[in-house]
């Protein structure tokens, strides 16, 4: 099939419709193609997926696409250049291979990279796709995770894994149900390799991580402050788990805040009402449960023990997350009477930001935020604020 999309008249099909509706394409070819219109539409359904995801791909003419859910699951290009940078040798072996994303930007670091996939289909589009966008130093292999492991003579600087969190059409997220299992396949890399790369999902619970493994590292990964991926760094040998909470921006920038549980545990948080400034710390932060740390490292207080926001009477210049400027504190509708949309924000709170726009009669927008929360005294309060940045 590869071949046959790689035709004149289908590329130029898929060239000329890229921008369309595939729905509406289907309905459109299907009586008088002759061509495989049913791929050539996948191609571009999957193509409107990967241009923003995988720009550097999508630029490219000849690529052919996997089938659109393959893009959806695959590594934007921002987050697997994060992971490239993140190791680099002689050799590396990616153990569910999938798209190829990883693969390509693993294969600017290390001299060889060892693509394993079990999908016979995917394997064939990845080594396409490979030898199209010029990388030569990626060897494919068609086979499962297990099997590559189990009969490969070699030995590895890294080994990469990013296991299925899909089981019969729905989501898991203990590593034991993930395929491959984790739980038996780690132990074989590690024989293997000293160092192994895990891609895991942004629901795994970190503490939970760290007891099965531990890991070096465990970073957080965000893009435009909402969490992607969590990263597992196991290194032969190490105990010491640090975690690193990562933002990155459409430029690939990453704001890093780094600590351990110990330290988390030992922080103490220090609580005060709303002065005049609130602070609403990065989904990486919150995720990766850095709640008295936070404080404690920018001298801030909280609200509430169990309101992660926080608060100051001056304004930080270098806080990873965003801050507020309270303007007045809500007692009634009168307060609201001149406002007429709002962002809502709750943290600890009885209302949702939809019950509370209906209370005010509010539409959503507008350049003030409503912050909706539990403070120092257990009161429920609501703060009308600017935002900061």
């Amino acid at each position: 099939m590869i071949g046959r999309l790689l035709q004149p008249d289908v590329q130029k099909f898929i060239r000329d419709h890229r921008d369309g509706d595939p729905f509406l394409l289907t309905l459109k070819v299907k009586k008088n193609a002759v061509f495989p219109w049913k791929e050539a539409v996948l191609q571009i359904e999957a193509y409107q997926k990967a241009r923003k995801k995988i720009p550097s791909w999508a630029a490219v003419e000849n690529i052919i696409w996997p089938p659109p859910v393959s893009v959806e699951q695959s590594s934007s290009e921002i987050t697997a250049r994060y992971k490239a940078g993140l190791l680099s040798g002689r050799h590396l072996a990616d153990l569910t291979g999938g798209m190829g994303t990883d693969s390509f930007f693993f294969a600017a670091k290390f001299e060889a990279v060892d693509y394993v996939e079990a999908e016979g289909r995917l394997a064939e589009i990845a080594a396409h796709n490979f030898n199209v966008l010029g990388k030569k130093n990626i060897e494919v292999h068609h086979g499962t995770a297990e099997e590559f492991i189990a009969h490969t003579s070699h030995e590895f600087d890294a080994i990469f894994i990013d296991p299925s969190r899909r089981e019969r059409g729905r989501r898991v997220f203990r590593l034991k149900d993930c395929a491959p299992d984790l739980t038996n396949l780690v132990p074989a890399c590690l024989e293997k390799s000293p160092n192994i790369l895990l891609k895991l999902s942004p629901l795994i619970d970190l503490k939970s991580l760290i007891k099965l493994f531990p890991p070096k590292e465990i970073r957080v990964v965000a893009v435009a402050n909402e969490v992607k991926e969590v990263l597992c760094l196991i290194e032969k040998g190490h105990e010491e788990t640090t975690i690193f909470t990562v933002d990155l921006s459409e430029e690939g920038v990453a704001d890093v805040f780094s600590f351990t549980f110990e330290e988390e545990q030992n922080a103490e948080s220090r609580i005060a009402p709303a002065g005049e400034y609130i602070y609403e710390p990065a989904t990486s932060i919150l995720k990766a449960g850095a709640f008295r740390l936070t404080g404690t490292r920018y001298n801030l207080a909280k609200l509430h023990p169990h309101t992660h926001l926080y608060t100051s009477d001056e304004s930080l210049k270098n806080f990873p997350g965003r801050v507020f400027r309270v303007t007045c504190e809500v007692s009634g509708k009168k307060d609201l009477k001149s406002l007429d949309k709002a962002n809502v924000l709750v943290r600890n709170y009885p209302l949702t930001p939809e019950q509370i726009k209906k209370k005010y009669g509010l539409k959503d927008g507008g350049d003030l935020y409503l912050i909706g929360a539990t403070v120092h005294d257990d009161k429920k309060k609501l703060f009308l604020c600017e935002r900061v940045y």
